[in-house]
């Protein structure tokens, strides 16, 4: 019943100042963007609408009111004003017991992003395990893959300088230990070390290393071992 009673109020609000105005004649009905995609908007939600609905022309057409029901059941009204070949569309769409305003704005349309390629080759020489109160090196060289199928560390060719390099070395609690990030050279080569405090108790950390240029990004991930104090008896891992 409440929708019933609105329709004329809602009409008024919406042509209650125009009739004076003069209008220029469009194909209104394939102009109204809803009727062609079959989809209004609240601010909230989106709706389909069903094919069963009902229009209606006042003012020599330059005022053009829909209603129906959209295909999930809930009843609705448009009212679309025609002025200087431009469409305005306002309406409302009863739902869970109250009446809400439906969207007509257009929104902008997103480009995808354009997902790069995994075809970075990483290789890396870096210190497995490692005592307290010294220090973790990381080196990292950048190869096309086509070129170097051995991944040979030492190959004097065939390497990828520029590349963005990005290193995270997390804890076993998932806290970031150390990081930090940098271009390869033109051999394309990059190093890094990180050091082990005193008293830093024996577990595993885990290196990501992320690699990436204009189009290709790749990852490697590798693990580090934290051996606690360094035995008296022993210098190093």
């Amino acid at each position: 019943m409440r929708f019933y009673i609105v329709l004329p109020v809602f009409f008024l609000l919406i042509i209650g100042t125009t009739a004076s105005l003069a209008y220029a004649q469009v194909d209104a009905l394939n102009d109204i963007k809803f009727l062609q995609t079959g989809i209004i908007e609240t601010s909230e939600n989106e709706f389909s609408i069903s094919n069963d609905i009902a229009v209606r022309e006042f003012f020599g057409g330059n005022i053009i009111r829909v209603y129906g029901q959209t295909i999930e059941g809930f009843p609705y009204i448009t009212y679309s004003k025609i002025l200087e070949g431009e469409i305005n569309t306002h309406g409302i769409i009863f739902v869970g017991g109250e009446f809400l305003r439906l969207s007509f704005e257009e929104k902008p349309i997103q480009e995808s992003p354009i997902e790069k390629e995994d075809d970075l080759q990483i290789i890396v020489q870096y210190t497995q395990r490692v005592y307290s109160k010294q220090y973790a090196t990381i080196e990292i060289k950048t190869y096309d893959p086509e070129q170097n199928k051995l991944k040979d560390f030492n190959q004097n060719y065939g390497f990828l300088a520029n590349i963005n390099i990005e290193i995270i070395v997390l804890n076993e609690n998932n806290e970031e230990f150390y990081s930090t990030n940098g271009i390869t050279n033109n051999k394309g080569f990059f190093e890094t070390e990180f050091y082990i405090p005193e008293r830093y108790p024996q577990e595993t950390l885990t290196v990501t290393i992320n690699a990436e240029d204009n189009d290709s990004k790749s990852s490697k991930i590798l693990q580090v071992f934290t051996l606690g104090a360094i035995p008296d008896n022993d210098s190093s891992p």
